[in-house]
């Protein structure tokens, strides 16, 4: 029995996987499409759209699929088409830059989160099966000159099959243009394709950018004679409205309710991603202005406060700091060489352990440390707790999330919480023990959010302008030792935390709780400053 074509030319093989991937990679597009656009009024114009994609795609291909590229280029496409297809499917996700730029940062364990039966069943079929086909077809061998008026011919029909579609229903894909422009995200594999080279090229940018080194001018400007010890949690993927601090009628927060906390219940992240939130965060550059070519090539607020003499130190129980950390010390907690507590996933409360030692190796200097947290990382939320915090049930079991209830969804996501809140409150524990001879408070405050079904959508890394509440509203919280107490105007901060406030708020007021002195401090962005209205 024969399998395959004995010969087929390069034309019809691009025309071929054109086909496939318009089909196969556009699930989530055409269902969107449908919500916007009802079959029983639209589907002409519905019809249209397939076309539309695969002349496009079609004649893109037939610009870069020549002789020896050819099937190189579609076996790589078909299998990466597989896996965006697999995500936006399963989990809502859109791969625009940030997504892309994500993908590239994701470690072992992170991407082994995102591996079930169903991720390899899929990827085999819309993937290795047609790229096996791909690789095993013989092509016919013509002339140059042949198959380049071949070519030619075949794309010039492709783009009047284009033209004559748009013009046709010119009303529709104004219409489509203008009013969906979200739904243009969905279109696979033409939308990865173009946040890929916007990703190389934010990529060149950011490595041939001069590093500028801001905030030489940074000085200690004491408000006190003690010590000063600040903790920074940067959490992951935590919500503002599963805080029960927050209003939420679950008890997530059972371990900070116990302590003076002041919450921050209207903060909004600077990105819905890590790779952009945690370098953002700690970048002068404000939310609307912030690329890592700018941001990255850019002394941050940990390397002003390093500068100012500070101690500095980067604990990591997560992907990594984003670039964050370069210039200062960094430990890396995400293994059992440097983790004790790990079981098998390395838990945040390991980053605690040896804590106190480094402490009293830093004489009497200030000290900013930052503990950046695995927290409520998903898909498989159920990992990211020990057993013992397993109190809200039943909790999904797997990282396939369309395949639990939401209920289901919200016990795993609430029982990360849970942990979350008890690591807080060792980390005011240690704290506590060192307000003897340190003025001493802990500030946290999560990179982003989490969508957990809502609307169809799952996990993060939406693009800023569409992305939902869930994503962008995050928890922030403030603890003062008495010590701090007598230092801060407690009340004016409280009177703050009713406003609302950003990422971009952080800069300023890491430098105001460090009492670091510098020109590019802006008082009105520190929210432990006195509370205007």
């Amino acid at each position: 029995m024969q399998l395959f074509p004995k010969k087929l030319s390069q034309i019809y093989l691009v025309l071929f996987v054109s086909a496939f991937l318009t089909i196969t990679g556009n699930f989530t597009f055409f269902q969107k499409t449908l919500l916007v656009y009802p079959l029983s009024e639209n589907w002409l114009f519905l019809g249209s759209l397939f076309f539309f994609l695969f002349t496009f795609l079609s004649a893109l291909l037939l610009l870069f699929c020549y002789r020896v590229t050819t099937k190189p280029i579609l076996i790589v496409l078909l299998m990466i088409s597989a896996i965006v297809s697999y995500s936006t499917n399963n989990y809502g996700i859109v791969f625009d830059h940030n997504m892309i730029l994500n993908t590239f940062e994701t470690d072992t364990s992170e991407f082994l989160d995102l591996v079930s039966f169903k991720s390899i069943l899929y990827f085999f079929i819309f993937g290795l099966l047609p790229s096996i086909f791909v690789l095993k077809v013989k092509l016919k061998k013509i002339s140059f000159k042949a198959q380049l008026w071949e070519r030619i011919k075949t794309f010039l029909v492709l783009v009047i099959i284009f033209v004559i579609i748009v013009l046709t229903f010119s009303k529709h894909y104004s219409s489509f243009a203008r009013e969906n422009r979200d739904l243009r995200l969905y279109i696979t594999p033409t939308y990865y394709l173009y946040s890929a080279t916007k990703f190389v090229d934010s990529k060149f940018a950011t490595s041939t950018k001069p590093f500028k080194e801001i905030g030489l001018d940074a000085k200690l400007n004491k408000k006190s004679d003690t010590r000063r010890l600040v903790i920074l949690v940067v959490g992951e993927t935590a919500r503002a409205d599963h805080m029960s601090l927050n209003g939420y009628d679950r008890n997530t927060n059972p371990y900070l309710e116990k302590e003076e906390i002041i919450s921050f219940d209207k903060m909004t992240s600077c990105g819905t991603d890590t790779a952009l939130s945690v370098p953002c965060m700690f970048s002068l550059l404000d939310r609307s202005s912030y690329n890592h070519a700018k941001g990255k090539n850019m002394s941050n607020v940990l390397d002003i406060i390093s500068h100012a003499g500070v101690s500095v130190l980067w604990l990591d129980n997560n992907s990594s700091s984003k670039s964050v950390a370069d210039r200062i010390t960094f430990k890396d907690y995400r293994s059992s060489d440097q983790n004790s507590i790990c079981n098998p996933e390395c838990r945040d409360e390991g980053m605690l352990v040896n804590l106190q030692n480094y402490i009293d190796e830093q004489d009497n200097r200030d000290l900013l440390i930052v503990l950046h947290s695995m927290g409520s990382h998903g898909p498989a939320y159920y990992k990211r707790y020990p057993k013992g915090f397993e109190v809200f049930l039943p909790a999904c079991q797997t990282n396939q999330l369309n395949e639990c209830t939401d209920e289901e969804i919200s016990n795993a996501y609430d029982n990360t919480i849970l942990y979350t809140d008890y690591f807080l409150s060792k980390v005011i524990a240690l704290l506590k023990n060192n307000s003897q001879d340190s003025d001493t408070a802990m500030f946290y405050i999560s990179d982003h959010g989490e969508s957990l079904g809502e609307g169809g959508l799952y996990l993060h890394g939406m693009p800023y302008f569409m992305a939902p509440e869930e994503q962008i509203k995050i928890p922030a919280f403030m603890w003062f030792d008495e010590g701090l107490k007598k230092v801060f105007d407690i009340e004016a901060i409280k009177k703050n935390s009713e406003l609302e406030k950003s990422h971009d708020n952080l800069f300023h007021t890491l430098l105001g709780l460090m009492d670091v002195e510098t020109e590019l401090y802006q008082k009105d962005m520190d929210i432990t400053t006195k509370y205007n209205p």
